[in-house]
């Protein structure tokens, strides 16, 4: 390694160590913050509280002291790692950039790349997975069972390696040569599939989710009066006093019960069913479908105020574009997946070719100087753009749900769980990018480069260009658009059904 390169990556090194502590001071302060809110439990207006409740005792306070320990070190590992993932993202994106202005020796910008791919490989195959794993081990008591070091790290460790055995089965793409069957292109290859999976099923909910109040419908036109919104609470309020006195009376029942009944007299109440028991579960039922009510009617009434000011006017225009641009981005997956174009798909393709060749056909009346290459080229990335936004619109409600789902009752620990998946998120997609930026950005042809070896390129003469590195996206083109379309449709298609049954509903 020349005294050169040695320079130069140390100043990469710095930038790496800037990166990284502006992301843990400035952008996880308020990130982490918005994620506990997100992971709490459900609002306090939505449940009955309790009347006079008892203190806790001092022995539970002295219990949840090494499971507050616990948490905070496993918060703290999350922010290093969420940290260190978007640190490594934003190198690739940098050496990109160097290479593009011709900063730097080839052999620094591509030793920097290859170890920041390690890096967040590493990050994504190995270090994400286990302390998820971890993290899913914690209950929300502290008991000795879970305390046990050695058995949840067999456990994480069994996770990881089941994980990584079913990556081995992702096929490659048939491109991919032979000798590049076991290197860190093979790996980028395997993961990109599955990261294209998940980013389209991604961005076909986040497309439904996000123009789904823009359709005009009879819901939406329809605007709830304050004189609405007062009586459904009067509603619900009597639902829940009533439902707080069944419950009142339920345990006045249980307390006034002769424990000297028979075994046979106090088991067959149970085994057909109390009717106050039912009662009660009926009005349950009843006082969560009224809330679910009574919020939608808030939110609708306070989306109605807000539309009618200038900035809510400005939102709604915006909204039913981008409503606009996620039906044309549907219609366009459902064309290249049923009426595919005829011929191989080149590198100057994309899914959006509907939309290039409409604009191409209307920017060539303006200026004759239009080329379809140019005009393909801009929309593919204004696409990637938007595809992003579509995905960070959806991320929201799949991390919610996924803590919902995982039964995460500690805000501490449903902010780090969150913040993995984020992270793991934020990565595929930045590398989905990338490898998409490919098709814009083409690399020469390989002269006497070799991907298999890890440094043997460092003392060549010729440069390198970094895109080389990596697959050619247009093997995963389909994949996308086949994933999209499933989860668009199947999220149109549950909405709807739900919207015909059970009503408005928080999704």
């Amino acid at each position: 390694m020349s005294a050169e390169m040695v320079t130069e990556t140390g100043i990469l090194l710095v930038a790496r160590a800037a990166i990284f502590f502006s992301c843990r001071k400035y952008l996880l302060r308020s990130l982490y913050s918005d994620l506990q809110d997100l992971s709490g439990v459900d609002n306090a207006s939505n449940s009955i509280p309790m009347r006079d409740p008892l203190p806790s005792p001092i022995t539970q306070s002295e219990r949840e002291k090494p499971q507050r320990k616990t948490e905070g070190m496993y918060s703290t590992l999350c922010s290093d790692v969420f940290a260190g993932c978007f640190s490594e993202s934003c190198m690739l994106f940098l050496l990109l950039m160097l290479q593009g202005l011709s900063v730097l020796s080839s052999s620094t910008r591509l030793f920097n790349w290859r170890l920041s791919l390690f890096l967040l490989l590493m990050c994504i195959l190995v270090l994400i997975p286990f302390i998820l794993s971890l993290l899913l081990t914690i209950g929300p008591e502290s008991s000795p069972r879970l305390r046990s070091t050695l058995p949840r790290l067999f456990f994480s460790a069994f996770c990881v390696a089941l994980y990584l055995f079913a990556l081995s089965y992702i096929p490659l793409p048939a491109s991919l040569s032979a000798s590049d069957q076991l290197t860190v292109t093979a790996t980028l290859s395997r993961l990109v599939v599955l990261g294209t999976i998940i980013l389209g099923l991604l961005a076909g909910f986040g497309a439904v989710s996000s123009s789904w109040n823009f359709i005009p419908s009879k819901q939406t036109m329809t605007v709830p009066t304050e004189q609405d919104v007062v009586s459904a609470q009067y509603a619900l309020s009597s639902v829940r006093d009533h439902l707080q006195q069944s419950r009142e009376d339920a345990a006045r029942r249980a307390a006034a019960q002769a424990p000297e009944g028979t075994w046979i007299s106090r088991v067959m109440p149970s085994l057909r069913g109390d009717e106050n028991l039912q009662e009660l579960k009926g009005l349950e039922a009843l006082e969560y479908q009224m809330t679910r009510s009574v919020d939608d009617l808030r939110q609708r009434r306070a989306s109605a105020k807000f539309s009618n000011t200038f900035r809510g006017k400005l939102v709604n225009v915006g909204g039913r574009l981008f409503s606009v641009y996620c039906l044309l981005r549907y219609c366009s997956c459902v064309v290249n997946i049923f009426f595919p174009p005829e011929g191989s798909p080149s590198s100057t393709t994309s899914y959006p070719d509907v939309v290039t060749h409409e604009l191409t056909e209307l920017l060539g009346q303006v200026s004759p100087r239009v080329q379809f290459d140019d005009v393909a080229r801009a929309t593919r990335h204004l696409s990637l753009v938007l595809v992003g936004v579509i995905i960070m619109s959806s991320v929201r409600l799949v991390l919610r749900g996924v803590t919902r789902a995982l039964r995460v009752t500690s805000r501490n620990l449903g902010a780090s769980l969150m913040l993995l998946l984020l992270a793991q998120i934020m990565v595929i997609y930045l590398l989905s990018t990338i490898v998409q930026l490919r098709a814009s950005f083409p690399p020469p042809p390989p002269a006497s480069f070799s991907p298999s070896s890890f440094s043997s390129s460092t003392g060549s003469p010729d440069p390198v260009n970094l895109f080389s590195t990596i697959p050619d996206f247009t093997a995963f083109n389909s994949l996308f658009d086949w994933a999209f379309f499933l989860s668009a449709s199947v999220s149109m298609a549950v909405r709807w059904a739900a919207l015909k049954i059970s009503g408005p509903r928080d999704y």
